[in-house]
C-alpha cells in the first residue's frame, strides 16, 4: 500500500497556482488496489502539497482500510520549493501512525516526532533529530525537478530529501538516452512524454532499490509510474485518469 503513494510522486510545472490529478494503481494479477489524489497549490509565495492514497477492493480488505496522507508545506524561493514541514500519516481500523518533520534550513537541522497509536492509546510519541539534513523532502523535490533540469543539462542527477535513503535521503534520477530510452519506451506503451528513472534508494517490497519509471506530459504531470517485477505478481503500476490546471 506505500507504494500506491509513493508511485504518483508527481514533477509539476510552478506556472500554475492549482493542480489537481488521480491517479489508479494497479498489481499484476490483483488488477486494481487503490487509487490516489494529488492535489498542488501556490499562493503569495507559500505551496502546499497534499497526496491521499487509499486501498480497494480486495487490498482494502487486506489492509484494514489503509489510508495513506503525504503532505509538504513550505515557501517558494526563486521558483523553488523549500518545505518547512513535511508530514506522513498512515491509518488503518485500529492503528495510526503519523511522523512529522520541521526543517530548520539557518542550522541544517531536521526535527522527527512519531506518534503511534492502537486501539485508542498511545503506544509511541518520540522526538528526535535525523542524522543527516537535506533541504528538501521527496514532494518538494519532485515539484522542483523541472527547474532542476532547466539549470543543468545531464543524464544523471543526485539529489537529497527526506524519504528518500534513510541513511541520507539520497534520491538518484535518470534521463534515458539511445538504447536505454527505446527499452523504456516499449515498457510504458510507447506513451509520449519525458522518461526518466528515479530510484529512491530505499527498499519498496521486492525492489531493494525502490526503481521507479516515470513518464510525464508536457504540464510536466506524471502520466505513467511503474514499479518493475514486484514479487511473484508482476508490475505496480499508477497511471492518470484525470487533471486539472489552473493558471495565475
Amino acid at each position: 500500500m506505500r507504494l500506491v503513494a509513493v508511485i504518483i510522486f508527481l514533477s509539476l510545472s510552478l506556472s500554475a497556482q492549482i493542480i489537481e490529478a488521480e491517479y489508479r494503481v494497479g498489481y499484476g494479477l490483483f488488477g486494481k488496489v487503490g487509487n490516489s489524489k494529488a492535489f498542488f497549490e501556490k499562493k503569495d509565495r507559500i505551496y502546499r502539497i497534499r497526496v491521499v492514497a487509499k486501498a480497494t477492493g480486495f487490498a482494502k480488505v487486506l489492509s484494514g482500510g489503509r489510508v495513506e496522507i503525504y503532505e509538504s508545506r513550505g515557501k517558494v524561493i526563486d521558483g523553488i520549493l523549500v518545505p518547512l514541514v513535511y508530514k506522513k500519516e498512515k491509518i488503518t481500523s485500529n492503528k495510526y501512525e503519523s511522523k512529522l518533520y520541521k526543517f530548520d534550513h539557518e542550522n541544517r537541522k531536521i526535527y522527527l516526532r512519531t506518534i503511534y497509536i492502537k486501539n485508542g492509546k498511545t503506544d509511541k510519541d518520540v522526538k528526535e533529530v535525523l542524522k543527516y539534513y537535506a533541504k528538501e523532502d521527496v514532494l518538494s523535490l519532485y515539484f522542483n525537478l523541472k527547474k532542476y533540469f532547466e539549470k543543468e543539462k545531464k543524464e544523471h542527477y543526485t539529489f537529497f530529501a527526506v524519504g528518500g535513503n534513510r541513511k541520507d535521503g539520497r534520491v538518484d534520477v535518470e534521463i534515458p538516452k539511445g538504447k536505454k530510452l527505446q527499452k523504456l519506451r516499449r515498457l510504458m506503451g510507447n506513451i509520449e512524454g519525458k522518461y526518466l528513472t528515479v530510484t529512491l534508494n530505499q527498499k519498496i517490497f521486492a525492489s531493494k532499490k525502490g526503481e521507479l519509471f516515470i513518464v510525464m506530459d508536457s504540464d510536466g504531470i506524471t502520466k505513467k509510474a511503474l514499479l518493475k517485477d514486484v514479487v511473484l505478481f508482476g508490475d505496480i503500476t499508477g497511471k492518470l485518469v484525470r487533471k486539472r490546471v489552473v493558471g495565475e
